[in-house]
């Protein structure tokens, strides 16, 4: 990978495919542990991913480096790849069967869930409307801090404090069997 700094190398990549090929590269691996969190089918995923740096590419001449702090290409990418993402799920039109696969395995285990594993947390995640999956998969499985998730989705750092403690509260509630699938 060059030398050149990401401004430098979104200006080049303008022209040259070369340059966004380093983009590509550099940005690939997050832009995909992003979408593996939201879409677990590889082929799925691969498409989408695909789709996300297929516009970043044809809509780079777009792009504008306002202030650094306000918008980065980081941050400029990750919008896309939320864009994209919740695309897939409007027009797949998700299904309830993993709904129903989660609430026969509660029902199953009784009201608590003491054993909580790695699927059934999944699977509660996909059961929250778009946005709060955004805010889960931005926080938790991408790191990035309240401020970061703000600029990415375009609102209040505060705002996204409050709607991250709402779903937090919100999941740990369906997890605990407090709610249903009709209150989530």
């Amino acid at each position: 990978m060059s030398q050149l700094t990401e401004k430098e190398l979104v200006k080049r990549a303008r022209k040259d495919v070369g340059a966004f090929e380093e983009l590509y590269l550099k940005y690939y691996p997050k832009i995909n542990n992003f979408v593996y969190h939201r879409v677990q089918d590889d082929a799925t995923r691969n498409d989408i991913v695909s789709n996300i740096f297929f516009k970043a590419m044809k809509n780079l001449p777009k792009y504008r480096f306002m202030n650094e702090e306000k918008c980065s290409f980081s941050s400029w990418l990750f919008r896309i790849a939320v864009n994209e993402t919740n695309q897939h799920f409007r027009n797949e039109k998700r299904n309830n069967t993993m709904k129903n696969k989660l609430f026969e395995k509660q029902s199953n285990e009784g009201d608590k869930l003491i054993d909580l594993d790695y699927e059934i947390l999944k699977e509660a995640i996909k059961a929250l409307p778009l946005h709060e999956q955004n805010l889960i998969s931005l926080r938790f499985f991408e790191k990035m801090k309240h401020k970061e998730i703000a600029e990415i989705l375009k609102k209040k750092e505060g705002t996204i404090k409050v709607q991250m403690h709402r779903t937090l509260e919100k999941l740990r509630n369906f997890l605990q069997g407090d709610m249903s699938y009709e209150d989530v």
